[in-house]
């Protein structure tokens, strides 16, 4: 595991921007502070006085081409995105390809992706089934299909796609968390390997942004694309410890398999030429509007560098009741937990201005356009553990 407190010495570009985009941070923030020994890393102080340290090194990564343009273009139906989805599933090697990864997950989550499927043709319509498309097209087949099954499981997240076209937002892809088992079988190592070697994902660079230890049991990997359009693509390999048998990570892996326990998604609007991040006020706001529910926000402390939040979860009722027995035998209270099936996760990331925009597409030799709808640039573009561990927290809340 990397040293977080160790980091190389300021000298590429990437570092360059970084430190330049602090400055500017930390000039126009009364909140914000410079880090002591590193120009690259802010300090948001909390309420509670503990400092978080955000670093704004961008990941370094050769950008790829888009897998799932070709596959969901031309889809005008929800017969037509299963189609769809079926062919992208189809297109590279996932998770359940794998024996190993396969072995430990119950039979029941293939049941659940049946009648996810079944229920979906029963209530997508075919404009929701267009815009699903539309969306998923600038992914590349992995989160494509992973963006359907979670979709196709959360009212928030097709809201929030048709809220966004009334309001002319545009929603990003932020990240999504696949649950995996637990680390005594190296079952995240496992994924990680497949979706770097098959699907072009890398780590970053950055110390301590390549993998995440957590004091109550479980440990993630954080994985990065940038594709030739400019959509970057995070995700989130998470599992339990070895030793941490209640902890609920590997019993989603068992129940729903590798299907995304949540995704992320965040909303931008272009005023005068640049990227602005709308508010997470805003999107709770306009799910509420729609009665869909959000949870408790978290990183206000961050002077709007990551603001997260979920909406209610999805309930799942039909998880059978000898797997329930089986996972109450371990803890009684996963009979109720396991139940809490799909979130959609909120994300709000500041933008940088024109200028940095610019000069971070060319870290990537990309050319950058402001009027792109995709070329977003947050300036933070990890995770904070202490809002990662919030996620967990918050996903075992009574539905």
């Amino acid at each position: 595991m990397s040293n977080p407190l160790q980091h190389p010495p300021v000298g590429s570009a990437h570092d360059k921007y970084a430190a330049d985009l602090a400055r500017h941070f930390i000039g126009s923030s009364s909140t914000l502070r410079p880090h002591p020994d590193d120009a690259r890393k802010i300090i948001a102080p909390k309420k509670n006085g503990d400092l978080a340290v955000l670093d704004l090194t961008p990941f370094i990564a050769r950008p790829r081409t888009g897998t799932a343009r070709s596959i969901f273009s031309g889809v005008a139906s929800i017969q037509d995105l299963l189609a769809a989805y079926r062919a992208a599933r189809s297109a590279a090697a996932f998770e359940n390809d794998l024996p190993d990864a396969r072995a430990h997950v119950h039979a029941y989550a293939e049941e659940f992706m049946t009648e996810l499927f079944s229920r979906a043709v029963q209530f997508c319509s075919n404009d929701q089934a267009k815009l699903i498309a539309a969306w998923v097209s600038d992914l590349d087949v992995y989160v494509a299909v992973k963006a359907v099954e979670s979709l196709l499981n959360s009212k928030a997240d097709i809201g929030l796609l048709e809220i966004a076209a009334r309001r002319n937002w545009t929603i990003h892809f932020d990240h999504l968390a696949i649950r995996c088992g637990h680390s005594g079988r190296r079952d995240a190592e496992r994924v990680v390997e497949l979706l770097k070697k098959e699907h072009g994902y890398e780590s970053s660079q950055v110390p301590g942004e390549d993998y995440y230890q957590f004091t109550d049991g479980w440990n993630a990997y954080p994985l990065y694309k940038i594709l030739d359009t400019g959509q970057v693509l995070r995700l989130f390999i998470d599992q339990s410890d070895a030793n941490a048998p209640t902890q609920i990570i590997r019993h989603w892996n068992r129940v729903y398999g590798y299907t995304a326990h949540h995704m992320g998604l965040r909303a931008t609007k272009l005023e005068a030429n640049e990227h602005i991040a709308v508010t997470l006020q805003e999107m709770i706001d306009a799910l509420a509007a729609e009665r869909l529910l959000s949870l408790t926000p978290t990183g206000q402390y961050t002077d709007g560098m990551l603001l997260q939040v979920f909406s209610k979860p999805e309930h799942e009722a039909n998880v059978p009741a000898n797997l329930k027995q089986e996972l109450g035998a371990i803890d009684p209270e996963l009979e109720r937990t396991i139940e809490n099936a799909k979130l959609l996760e909120m994300v709000s990331r500041r933008e940088v201005p024109g200028s940095f925009a610019q000069r971070y597409f060319e870290l990537y030799e990309l050319r950058y356009d402001a009027r792109n709808r995709l070329h977003s640039v947050p300036a933070y573009h990890y995770f904070l553990p202490a809002q990662a561990a919030h996620v967990i927290k918050t996903s075992v809340q009574t539905t």
